[in-house]
This record gives C-alpha cells, structure tokens and sequence, in this order.
C-alpha cells in the first residue's frame, strides 16, 4: 500500500486539485455520469465516503462491503450534499482499468464533478494472482501522478466462492484483527483492507479537525 504521511497542514479538500489550466479533460463521451440521489445508509451511521468505479466490475461492492464507512456509488459522482462528497475512485491494476481511472481523475482536477466532491484516494484491486506486467507498473506510477494515496488490494482466490453479504466488516474502533494466513473472508478482513480503512479514517480525522479549527478562527 502507498500512503504519504499524514498532517493536519495538508492541502484542504479543494486544494487537491491541480491547475484546471494544466489538465487534458477526457471528451464528453467518456465522463462518468452522476448520481442526484443521496447515498445508501447500509451501516448504523451515514457513510464517510464513498467507493466509485472508474469503470465497470471495479470492485466497488465488495469495497464498500468490506468497509463499514463507505457507500457504494457505482461509476457515477455523488452529487447530492445530504450525504457524503469525499470519493475513493476503485479500478483494476491493467491498462483499461488504469486508463479510466486517469480519465475520472482528470475530469475531477479540470473541475468537471459536481460541486462539493472531492477525491480522497483510489483503491486498485488486481487482474490476477500474478503480478502485474512491467507495462502496468509503468503506467500506475504515471496516474500515481494525479492523486494521493493509492491503496493496492491483494488477490483473493476466496471472493470467487462467496457472497458479498458473506464477507466480514471493518468496523471504526474495533479492534477485530485483519484476515491472516488462512483465516476466511468470512470472519476477518484482509490485512491490507484493515491497514487501508485506518489510513483513510486516520486521514478524514484530520482534516475535520482542520476545519473544526478554521472555523474556530474565522468566529
């Protein structure tokens, strides 16, 4: 998993974005579309963020599952403010995947998404077992370019045999351990989920009490 450190100096949401100016925005043709509905409340609070596709069999609902906090947004931009704006975009480690996910990523820095979203990440899941061809890897650090952090997500033979509503949860403030060995999706998350949640919850603490501490300034 890539992370970077985390600061409460950090750049503010908005902030995130790159010059507009700098940016090749993808045609019309190949933007996302968007999503006018609050998001779903699947857990016992409103979501944190939520999990888009850059594409088409991203992962999406397997992520969210495996993420208590999340909503599942498919591959549209959450545009409603009654619920959250904070995207994690999810895509496949291989070209296509890759190049989608530049693609909604260019569209979010030229300032193509509806107001108020903000993306807070993007999450990879692999292909295969194998590892990636160097072709890939080339290309993952070029899009590694447009956004931070990226969380890669190991292959898992056990998701073929199980129903999303089968798999286990991370929870904030449990201290249920990530899968390890052989232990089954069913009863535990895999380590590099569990390590990827405490970063990304880690990462929107900070930067609430950012805001909780501009807003204390600005009275």
């Amino acid at each position: 998993m890539t992370t970077v450190p985390i600061q409460l100096d950090d750049r503010r949401d908005h902030d995130r974005r790159l010059d507009p100016r700098t940016v090749t925005a993808p045609p019309p043709e190949s933007r996302a579309t968007v999503r006018t509905a609050p998001l779903p409340t699947t857990a016992c609070y409103p979501p944190l963020f939520a999990v888009m596709g850059a594409h088409g069999g991203a992962g999406t609902s397997t992520l969210a599952r495996w993420w208590a906090p999340a909503a599942d947004t498919g591959d549209q931009w959450p545009s409603s403010d009654r619920t959250t704006q904070r995207v994690l975009l999810a895509a496949r480690l291989c070209l296509p995947g890759l190049t989608a996910a530049a693609d909604r990523l260019r569209e979010w820095h030229a300032g193509l998404v509806p107001q108020g979203i903000t993306v807070i990440g993007l999450v990879l899941t692999p292909v295969s077992g194998r590892r990636a061809p160097v072709t890939v890897r080339r290309y993952r650090a070029t899009v590694a370019e447009l956004v931070t952090p990226i969380y890669d997500i190991a292959w898992h033979d056990e998701l073929a045999c199980l129903e999303i509503s089968d798999l286990a949860q991370f929870f904030p403030g449990e201290r249920s351990p990530a899968r390890r060995g052989r232990a089954s999706l069913t009863r535990s998350v895999p380590a590099e989920v569990h390590r990827a949640a405490e970063d990304l919850l880690a990462r929107i603490a900070a930067e609430r009490a950012v805001d909780s501490q501009s807003s204390e300034d600005t009275q």
